[in-house]
């Protein structure tokens, strides 16, 4: 499978942030790759900065365009390359090596788009953004960001950016394009990467535009019936979420239920039902004692038979996926949160913890944001995990480090239920 990646930024008048955008590109790890820059004609001494990388350009131009979508076309007919990524300007990569992720990641060779997370970069903090992987989704809303995909440039060439939709969908065309190719039976892959962190106040991110605009998309300009019902019902939702009266029911039902009310409730059919009600997915067979503190229990996921003892602290704000069969001890603390200490507003850090089956961690360990615990792997009391830990494999220390192997032939259920626990 070739894999050239050709990377395209549109670009006007952003003195600020092109050079920020470009040296994310230039950093990437993947070496089979072109840069396509297309300028509308800046004034502001964007152009002075893009002619510093010239002669490291497949394409360049600076002139007059008409919007994004005209300049995004206009780098596609330049594309050499096998897929297709659009890094807008002010946008970047997450880290040097997203491309070689992404594209190392899909071994099947009829993979049409390949597509991942992103962060959402506000003034203070940082949102992590997981992208749906089912696709059927897709009959309802987009369900990743543009920039964090790569589609097959004979694919992007086909299904460009329809221009003479621009008065009815606006800033909405890649929208457009990517329910476009949906439609037509391309083949969908998500990869567990986050690729692309981009502005969350840009242009694209107006709450009751985005609904009706995702509303002409799905229904292709022809009136449907039940899509317009789900407009009118996810606009009252929205309306309810954004209230000041949603901070107080959320606060009660949510974080004054969950970490006051439910840790003293001694029955545990009482409690699941009360962590499925707010969407916290558990297995058969699992039990989660008293008095842990959860944060955002609609991103935590538990396999079957598997047991959480007392005194954890849970946050699942960056998703956090554990297996079956495994036993979480005493006050762990499973940390998908951070911050940024280079940043000068201390942005918020989310990332996602993945524990596989039969793994065992011990009394007082710390698993920290963005790790992998393998499947058997048995972390130590005390231990601070901030790197993946392989399979089967024995960790302990500040920070944790491998100091052993277990047994690989495991069999066993995690049965802790006890009454009024």
């Amino acid at each position: 499978m070739e894999n050239k990646i050709s990377v395209i930024t549109v670009v006007f008048n952003d003195v600020v942030n092109i050079r920020k955008t470009m040296e994310s590109y230039f950093s990437q790890t993947w070496k089979d790759k072109e840069y396509i820059v297309i300028d509308g004609g800046s004034t502001d001494g964007t152009v002075e900065i893009i002619r510093e990388y010239s002669d490291r350009l497949a394409y360049w131009c600076s002139e007059k365009d008409d919007g994004i979508y005209d300049a995004m076309n206009k780098g596609i007919s330049h594309v050499t390359g096998d897929w297709i990524n659009i890094l807008n300007s002010g946008d970047y990569y997450v880290s040097n090596g997203v491309l070689e992720d992404a594209i190392s990641s899909i071994e099947e060779k009829n993979v049409d788009v390949i597509y991942g997370n992103s962060i959402a970069k506000g003034r203070e903090t940082e949102k992590f953004i997981v992208a749906s992987p089912d696709i059927s989704k897709m009959e309802n809303h987009v369900i990743y960001r543009h920039g964090s995909s790569l589609i097959r440039t004979e694919v992007q060439k086909k299904y460009t950016y329809d221009l003479k939709k621009r008065r009815s969908l606006g800033y909405a065309l890649d929208w457009d394009m990517i329910y476009r190719v949906y439609k037509a039976g391309y083949i969908f892959r998500k990869v567990d990467v986050a690729i692309e962190v981009y502005d969350e106040y840009g242009t694209s991110n107006h709450i009751f535009r985005n609904l009706w605009y995702n509303y002409l998309v799905i229904s292709q300009g022809k009136f449907k019936f039940y899509i317009f019902i789900k407009l009118i019902i996810n606009i009252l939702v929205t309306a309810f979420n954004i209230s000041p009266f949603y901070s107080y029911v959320k606060a009660i039902g949510v974080e004054y239920m969950i970490n006051d009310v439910l840790p003293n409730i001694p029955f545990w059919s009482l409690r699941k039902s009360y962590l499925k009600l707010l969407r916290m997915k558990i297995g058969i067979g699992t039990f989660i004692m008293k008095k842990n503190y959860f944060l955002s229990p609609w991103l935590f996921s538990i396999g079957n038979n598997s047991h959480i003892n007392r005194g954890c602290v849970i946050d699942a704000r960056g998703t956090i996926n554990v297996g079956n069969n495994v036993s979480i001890s005493h006050n762990v603390n499973l940390i998908t949160g951070g911050h940024d200490i280079q940043s000068r507003h201390f942005n918020g850090l989310f990332e996602k913890i993945t524990i596989e089956d039969y793994a065992w961690l011990g009394i007082g360990c710390t698993i920290l944001k963005n790790v992998h615990i393998g499947k058997g792997a048995v972390v130590c009391a005390g231990a601070i995990v901030t790197k993946d830990v392989p399979d089967f494999a024995i960790v302990a220390g500040v920070p944790a480090k491998i100091i052993g192997e277990r047994e690989h032939d495991l069999e066993y259920h995690c049965i802790g239920y006890q009454p009024l626990t």
